[in-house]
């Protein structure tokens, strides 16, 4: 599946490789989230993370994963049942999520390209990720390259490096975001 949705669109997959369980793990543990909160996971590809995420004790019920290929978007929902997965683009994310989540998102984990996306997308795409989120809580992405996958100071974000992930083909770096 990771390679025929690769070859279809090489740009919106941004790897020649599915996410190796080590990224995964590094960003599940960076994931915060109140009993009464949820985690939203952008862009889940085949799964790698949303397993990661699920073997670090969120419950399947109180992940969301939203998804725009329509063919990922079965694959996950098949091999994925209790978790929610919304096909749709992450700007929606306010209006793709039920109600009751709005607010209630403790922790973003982005698996899509965001070092691929021009400036004005990244600003629309997290107005909306901290529109969902309380005040202070945190946004993960990763990224193949040395550098912040976000425009930090023109997006209004204090980020940091919380690690590599080596064993990843090609090695990864997760970013950790929080806007005050």
């Amino acid at each position: 599946m990771f390679f025929r949705r690769w070859a279809a669109n090489p740009v919106s997959i941004a790897s020649i490789t599915p996410s190796a369980p080590s990224l995964g793990r590094l960003m599940a543990r960076h994931v915060r989230r109140e009993a009464d909160e949820i985690v939203v996971e952008y862009g889940g590809g085949t799964g790698a993370i949303t397993k990661a995420l699920l073997d670090s004790g969120i419950p399947a019920s109180r992940l969301f994963v939203i998804e725009r290929d329509k063919e990922l978007h079965a694959y996950m929902t098949a091999k994925f049942p209790g978790v929610s997965v919304l096909l749709g683009d992450v700007k929606d994310v306010r209006s793709l999520l039920p109600p009751q989540w709005v607010g209630k998102v403790g922790t973003i984990v982005c698996g899509i390209p965001m070092i691929l996306i021009p400036a004005e997308a990244q600003r629309l795409i997290m107005d909306e990720a901290y529109a969902v989120m309380p005040k202070g809580r945190q946004f993960l992405s990763f990224t193949y390259s040395l550098r912040s996958p976000l425009r930090r100071q023109a997006l209004h974000l204090s980020g940091k490096r919380l690690g590599w992930a080596v064993s990843n083909i090609p090695p990864a770096a997760v970013w950790g975001y929080t806007r005050d």
